[in-house]
């Protein structure tokens, strides 16, 4: 228990100097602050949970229950969080999401103003009662269900912008939120574990108190994982980007229904004449060469709009700009490797003069295109032997 007590406090203090760190960091933008309110809020939650199983509620018994509302915070924080990432602006109604903390601090306001002695017997009565409450196995399954929604919805809003960001740039490793996807993952994983912990502990009349201390820890060891992960993350360049919704007014295209949804398709004509620039760009021209290139540049080089060549793309090649642009590098690598002029210039080398800008995203992209890794492409090439 004493092991538990000082592993928290620990974590507590780890959160309150990353708080430190994020406030201190330049520039100051929203997502800076958003991720401040949420270490600190998680980090002031854990000290909570410290001084429950360490007796002090005896102690200072005005403090019982006062950082409990705080656990209505983290779910909103981290949608909020991952919004701000995947747009770089704050949600609308943002505030909103504040309600049930509102709510919850309102209800418990007869609590906070009994006396000292009324609110150890409160405390006592739900956490170290030998018969587990039933009010407090809601509050936890409350709590562990409302969290897992706020973590279910930011996952859909993570692979909604995985599929934008691949819609629109040809490298993405310095915007992707992929680390991000797996911590919250596994997040909720530890909430699936929380709810059947608080159900056998129901169950088997175990104390909640040690069960919420380790969930928090583990709660508090994600969030800290996913802060240290995005921290730095480079925003993305919202003026680039290319959103299904195309622009209004002075769009002359015939309108059909695909996968329940609206798309504007391109005349015939229209796509073959965009789809030759195209191919001059990409074949003579070979564009997908230049490490940065994204799909508003490819489309000024071509003289289209970028929403056009974004349904060019899809309705010749049938993937994402990601895909289509780093499937021709990947091809070009490959038919320079099959040159014996290159044996003298590293697998890397040969990738960074074909457009890619990590030997990560280059290997696995050359995985993905081949079925093989650059060293085992590069070992079975024919040894030219010169008589």
């Amino acid at each position: 228990m004493q092991f538990l007590v000082l592993l928290n406090f620990a974590a507590a203090l780890q959160g309150i100097f990353l708080t430190y760190l994020i406030i201190q960091n330049r520039p100051k933008n929203v997502k800076s602050l958003v991720l401040a309110l949420l270490t600190f809020v998680l980090s002031v939650s854990l000290l909570g949970g410290i001084y429950g199983m360490s007796g002090y509620y005896k102690t200072f018994p005005h403090l019982v229950n006062v950082m409990d509302p705080l656990f209505l915070l983290y779910g909103p924080l981290l949608y909020i969080y991952i919004f701000v990432l995947a747009k770089n602006r704050m949600p609308k109604f943002f505030w909103l999401h504040g309600i049930p903390f509102v709510i919850y601090i309102i209800s418990f306001l007869p609590l906070y103003l009994k006396s000292g002695a009324e609110k150890v017997e409160f405390a006592e009565y739900i956490f170290l009662n030998k018969e587990v409450p039933v009010e407090a196995l809601f509050m936890q399954l409350g709590r562990v269900i409302y969290i897992s929604v706020y973590v279910i919805v930011s996952l859909v809003l993570i692979k909604t912008h995985e599929k934008r960001i691949k819609d629109n740039f040809s490298d993405i490793e310095k915007i992707t939120l992929a680390q991000a996807k797996r911590i919250l993952y596994f997040f909720l994983a530890v909430m699936i574990v929380a709810l059947v912990s608080f159900l056998l502990g129901y169950r088997l009349s175990f104390s909640f108190s040690v069960s919420n201390n380790i969930i928090g820890f583990f709660v508090g060891i994600i969030i800290y994982s996913l802060a240290y992960s995005t921290w730095k993350r480079q925003s993305i360049k919202t003026d680039v980007i290319v959103e299904e919704e195309l622009p209004s007014g002075g769009i002359n295209r015939s309108e059909t229904k695909q996968k329940g949804r609206n798309v504007f398709v391109l005349n015939d004509k229209q796509l073959k004449e965009y789809g030759a620039r195209l191919e001059t760009a990409i074949q003579k021209e070979k564009v997908f060469i230049e490490n940065e290139l994204s799909l508003a540049e490819l489309s000024k080089k071509i003289n289209i709009q970028p929403y056009q060549l974004s349904e060019l793309i899809n309705r010749i090649y049938g993937e994402s700009f990601f895909d289509f642009i780093n499937r021709f590098r990947i091809d070009e690598i490959k038919s320079r490797l099959n040159d014996p002029a290159s044996d003298s210039y590293s697998l890397l080398g040969v990738a960074m003069d074909c457009g890619f800008n990590s030997k990560s995203s280059f290997n696995t992209a050359f995985k993905k295109f081949t079925g093989q890794t650059p060293s085992e492409y590069r070992k079975q090439k024919p040894v030219s032997i010169t008589i």
